[in-house]
């Protein structure tokens, strides 16, 4: 089967592949079958993964708006609950952010999920490895990414809502010392900002699944390719891990399950995060830095690299890039210590098309 084969099997055959939905553990179970056919030895293996990206947040603009509430009606001790609950709030907040444990992945919702994985060994003695990915899950369809000025609002409330809730907690600090009304009147256009950020996190998950073709049935399809490939010409000294993660979409549960259980065998592996690139009128990127809330940083012996093949390939179009407001997988390598290299397709002013969207 080809690339085209895979995609169409996996976005319109099984369909949105919500993270820990029964459709992503069909799309899984699908990547061992062809894995096996290709005579590798697919392993599946299980995790528990938040099922929603939206959730942290929308909890999180709910505490704030509670601890404002508390500072205006409460009186000094609704300060003092106001100023536990948003520092427990915010912490938690910039965890999620930063792929660590926090109270808000305790709480929430919670389901299985899983990887598939084989290994391709070289044709010789292996002296390197590389760990190749490309999610299976897709995203929902919320309206902050429904439009390119929505995706613009989202991207300017996001940063205000952390900066609000810093600028909160001040008032509540200076509130205790000095419970005059001021303070009060001051933090009001902060509830607003959180009561907008609230709905808009709050609506994402009464949104269905995007069918997921470019994100990343795209990528799922290229690593089964290239296992294909990699089988029948395999590499001199190089054994490729294809993998077939769960959970991206999610914040990168999946990787984080497949680098926390492998990290010793693999060591020092280069790590290729693939995603998103399979639509129209876009060329491909290769990632010099990854920005969300931390940034990752591409291994600059892998971007060289690229930047040679680009030069003596002009025709694929090939650039640099450096990927802001969003995260990959390759997020994950880099916090475990991997060489990282990042592939997606982007328009030539840097958009990713139909980004989480039905279309």
């Amino acid at each position: 089967m080809d690339t085209m084969d895979h995609i169409r099997y996996l976005s319109e055959e099984i369909g949105h592949r919500g993270s820990t939905t029964p459709n992503e553990a069909r799309a899984a179970q699908y990547a061992a079958q062809v894995l096996q056919k290709l005579g590798l030895n697919p392993v599946i293996e299980t995790f528990r993964s938040p099922r929603s990206n939206w959730r942290p947040y929308a909890l999180f603009s709910t505490i704030m708006i509670a601890s404002a509430l508390f500072f205006f009606f409460g009186g000094f001790w609704g300060t003092v609950a106001a100023l536990v609950f948003s520092l427990i709030g915010l912490l938690s907040a910039l965890l999620e952010l930063s792929f660590r444990p926090n109270p808000y992945r305790w709480i929430l919702p919670s389901g299985d999920s899983q990887n598939t994985w084989a290994k391709i060994p070289p044709s010789r003695a292996p002296s390197k490895k590389i760990v190749l990915l490309g999610h299976l899950d897709t995203h929902r369809t919320p309206l902050a990414f429904s439009t390119g000025a929505w995706l613009k609002v989202f991207g300017m409330l996001v940063p205000l809502g952390l900066v609000s809730s810093i600028l909160l907690i001040i008032l509540l600090i200076i509130g205790l010392f000095d419970p005059g009304s001021l303070w009060r009147f001051l933090a009001t256009p902060f509830l607003a900002i959180f009561l907008a950020l609230f709905t808009i996190t709050f609506q994402a998950d009464l949104t269905p699944y995007a069918p997921g073709a470019n994100d990343n049935a795209s990528c799922a399809a290229i690593v089964l390719h290239l296992a294909e490939r990699l089988k029948l010409e395999p590499l001199s000294h190089t054994e490729v891990w294809a993998v077939l993660n769960g959970c991206e979409e999610v914040g990168c549960t999946g990787a984080e399950a497949f680098a926390h259980a492998h990290q010793a065998e693999l060591q020092d592996a280069i790590w290729i995060a693939v995603d998103s690139v399979g639509a129209r009128n876009t060329v491909p990127h290769y990632l010099t830095h990854e920005t969300f809330f931390l940034t990752t940083k591409c291994d600059p012996e892998l971007v060289a690299l690229a930047d040679k093949i680009s030069s003596d390939s002009p025709e694929l179009q090939a650039r640099p890039f450096h990927f802001k407001g969003a995260f990959t997988d390759g997020a994950i390598g880099a916090k475990y210590g991997f060489r990282v290299f990042i592939l997606l397709s982007f328009r030539l002013d840097g958009g990713l098309p139909e980004w989480h969207r039905p279309t």
